[in-house]
């Protein structure tokens, strides 16, 4: 008998992002077999929203200031192999998309890649700095026991590495931000004045009011334009190779598709 596909699910953590909800949404039900929305305490409509989506499920659980805390709320309800955690204002980009079936049916713990901070999308720009790229991301994670967020780090959540088997990174596969095209300058302010409030951090300062300090606007080598995909075949080639002799090396192949 042929080996059963890995299946995959998106993980979200948000509250009060009705608005910003669907077009996430449409993206994840393009490639997810399920998608989680834990939600913190909404008050608008964002229960309605995520159960209009057939394979999304809405669960309620008090946001209490630590990320990490929620990250685990949807990895105790996975049904799922594999979790991609998305935010509320990200979306996965073209070259990732193409990577899941292989990445899938591997055997690494984890899949970490580098993420865009948009500052346009017509031409297609991020913000190239040492706070902004590549501001590596682990967020595919296989579903394992072991596999918990620390909730001791609040934020800037991660899963310590004895947690977690062999990690792979992507370098041409990115995960897309458009936090600096969705908000103005003063919801920008607001948002690191929050973050001040609580802790002091002069990474949020540099990396929410980048105009502010020293970086380039420079051309996304993969982007989303008006539904559909750009990129460069290349870099998907490029990443698969790199897939290939890091698997090879730690015996990172399980059996399934690709």
């Amino acid at each position: 008998m042929a080996a059963r596909s890995a299946t995959l699910a998106v993980g979200i953590i948000g509250q009060d992002q009705a608005a910003r909800l669907p077009p996430l949404l449409r993206h994840a039900s393009r490639f997810a077999d399920e998608i989680l929305y834990v939600d913190g305490g909404s008050t608008d409509d964002s229960r309605r929203v995520v159960e209009g989506f057939a394979r999304a499920r809405f669960i309620s659980h008090p946001f209490d200031g630590n990320f990490a805390r929620q990250r685990n709320v949807v990895m105790e309800n996975l049904r799922a192999d594999w979790v991609l955690f998305l935010d509320t204002d990200e979306l996965a980009g073209p070259q990732l998309l193409r990577l899941l079936p292989r990445l899938l049916a591997s055997g690494f713990g984890s899949v970490s890649m580098p993420r865009y901070w948009l500052a346009s999308e017509r031409p297609a720009l991020y913000v190239d700095s040492p706070r902004h790229y590549p501001d590596r991301q682990t967020r595919l994670i296989r579903n394992r026991p072991g596999a918990r967020y620390d909730e001791s780090r609040p934020v800037h959540e991660w899963i310590p590495r004895q947690r977690r088997d062999p990690v792979l990174r992507l370098s041409r596969a990115h995960l897309l931000h458009y936090c600096l095209l969705w908000e103005d300058r003063a919801a920008r302010e607001r948002k690191v004045a929050r973050y001040e409030s609580s802790r002091h951090d002069p990474l949020n300062r540099e990396l929410y009011l980048y105009e502010d300090f020293p970086h380039r606007l420079r051309p996304c080598r993969e982007a989303w334009l008006d539904g559909g995909a750009s990129g460069r075949g290349t870099d998907t080639a490029l990443d698969l190779l790199r897939f290939g002799a890091y698997a090879l090396r730690h015996g990172a192949f399980t059996g399934g598709d690709g």
